[in-house]
C-alpha cells in the first residue's frame, strides 16, 4: 500500500513536471499562431474534436489569452516570459480562430 501512495506520487510529480514551470521557449519573430502553439502548447493542450481550446467568456479575447501565456496561471500552466510582441499576439489569434467559448 505504501509503495503504491509513493509512486502514484511520483507519477503525478513526472506528468505535471511538464507544466508547472517557466518555460525559456522563444519563438522567431515571423512565426505564426499555430506554429508557436505547436512547438509550445501542444505538450500540455490536445486538441478535442479539432478545436484547439474550450475557453471559458473571460479567457476569449487577445489580451486575456496573451496575460496567461505571459504570467502563467498556478501549477497547471507555465509562464512564456519570452513569448511577447507579434508572436503572442499570432498565438492569441490563432487559438481564438480555432477554439470554441463555453
Amino acid at each position: 500500500m505504501k509503495m503504491r501512495v509513493v509512486l502514484s506520487l511520483v507519477l503525478l510529480g513526472f506528468v505535471l513536471s511538464g507544466c508547472v514551470r517557466n518555460n525559456d521557449y522563444t519563438p522567431s519573430p515571423e512565426a505564426s499562431g499555430e506554429k508557436i502553439f505547436k512547438e509550445a502548447c501542444v505538450q500540455c493542450h490536445t486538441p478535442v474534436s479539432s478545436s484547439v481550446m474550450i475557453l471559458k467568456p473571460e479567457m476569449a479575447n487577445a489580451d486575456a489569452i496573451v496575460e496567461k501565456v505571459k504570467n502563467g496561471k498556478g501549477i497547471g500552466m507555465p509562464a512564456f516570459p519570452n513569448l511577447t510582441g507579434e508572436p503572442a499576439r499570432n498565438l492569441a489569434e490563432y487559438v481564438l480562430r480555432n477554439s470554441v467559448t463555453r
